[in-house]
């Protein structure tokens, strides 16, 4: 019997995009779980439109995607345990349902990898996010020896059997996916990348991600992972004696 598909959707302020996305990958056989991240109550129907398509659980507060996707996650062991498969996808339309069947099929057959979309970087990418990327995975092969052309994708494929490890991995904001890319190498998960489609919609105007702030979260969670690495090191040195 095949394992379950689901497709793991955190929303914040979502436009009608979350509801095309949800009839479309509902056509592929998916199981939805969108998470309302403390949405204000204009978004409200948007919401309900969604529950046709999809299991919505809501945080009373805007906590953060990291913490939006543990929400969702731990739903998802309780409910199905490690007999699944889960993509991780934004709710504005950048990932497309072909995309995300491409990524968890890739999943099944490396389930002990994490499988994640690879966006081309070209000239029609809006230039913040080039540049953005550009630095971020410099940045990220320096403190990891692990080479990843697209850093910031939310197009991420893995077997239930890895939820209990991605869910003990810390952040709660847009900082938790890059400490996934951090920590899973860390912990012998390989990443496989896979190259999907490119979508930005208006330049990316729904984007939620604050091109400072948020950046700035991830360069130091980047270097508190780097300093923390010699410690853990040595804890698991000590361990083994």
């Amino acid at each position: 019997m095949a394992k379950a598909r689901i497709a793991l959707i955190p929303a914040y302020q979502p436009t009608g995009d979350l509801i095309t996305l949800l009839e479309e990958i509902s056509s592929f056989d998916f199981y939805a779980v969108v998470i309302n991240d403390g949405s204000s109550e204009e978004y409200d129907e948007i919401f309900i439109k969604a529950s046709d398509y999809a299991v919505i659980l809501s945080h009373s507060e805007n906590k953060g995607k990291g913490a939006a996707l543990k929400t969702g996650l731990k739903y998802i062991e309780t409910h199905f345990g490690s007999d699944c498969f889960v993509v991780t996808m934004d709710a504005d339309g950048q990932h497309t349902p072909s995309d995300a069947l491409r990524v968890i099929k890739d999943a099944e057959e490396h389930p002990y990898d994490l499988i994640i979309g690879s966006r081309a970087l070209s000239k029609d990418v809006p230039l913040r996010s080039r540049f953005g990327n550009t630095v971020t995975r410099f940045v990220y092969r320096l403190a990891t020896g692990v080479s990843i052309r697209d850093t910031q994708t939310g197009l991420r494929a893995f077997s239930g059997e890895l939820i209990p490890k991605v869910i003990g991995i810390p952040g709660e904001r847009y900082e938790y996916e890059m400490n996934v890319l951090l920590f899973l190498p860390e912990m012998g998960i390989s990443i496989v990348e896979r190259e999907i489609n490119t979508i930005y919609i208006d330049g990316n105007s729904s984007s939620h991600f604050d091109s400072v702030r948020d950046s700035a979260k991830i360069y130091r969670e980047i270097l508190k992972f780097v300093t923390g690495r010699k410690k853990r090191q040595q804890k698991e040195s000590t361990d083994y004696e």
